[in-house]
């Protein structure tokens, strides 16, 4: 069986994770591995905002600030996926909503951070996504 756009198998959650720091990317992987189906892209390959209209994932994390602003145009058109931006220079976890760029850092940036702050957006009921 084949999953619909924007569902991973078995109706978990899509994530794409657009990445220039391959360490980062591998460390996302293996903490949503297990909660959602997640597709790895190397940053800067071009047309982000093409490639999420395609995938339609359901969350994006990236560690870029041009793949960032790519995947909030995405956002303009989909309205429904949780943007999350690692910003590993600002060691800040970054959360795009209604009003703009939110910082859940908490602690520190982790990969287990990172999952938690998907989890909560993926995963939240009533609550309205950018």
């Amino acid at each position: 069986m084949i999953a619909e756009p924007g569902t991973g198998s078995g109706g978990r959650p899509l994530v794409a994770v657009l990445c220039r720091v391959q360490l980062l990317s591998e460390a996302i992987l293996g903490a949503l591995g297990e909660i959602a189906d997640v597709r790895v892209f190397p940053a800067g390959i071009g047309d982000t905002a093409g490639l999420l209209r395609s995938l339609k994932p359901d969350a994006i994390v990236v560690d870029d600030e041009t793949e960032a602003e790519a995947a909030r145009a995405f956002l303009g058109q989909s309205g429904s996926t949780a943007l999350l931006h690692v910003s590993l220079r600002d060691e800040r976890l970054l959360v795009l909503t209604e009003n703009g760029w939110q910082d859940e850092t908490d602690g520190g940036i982790s990969p287990e951070s990172v999952r938690n702050v998907l989890v909560g957006h993926l995963f939240a009921r009533g609550t309205s996504r950018v």
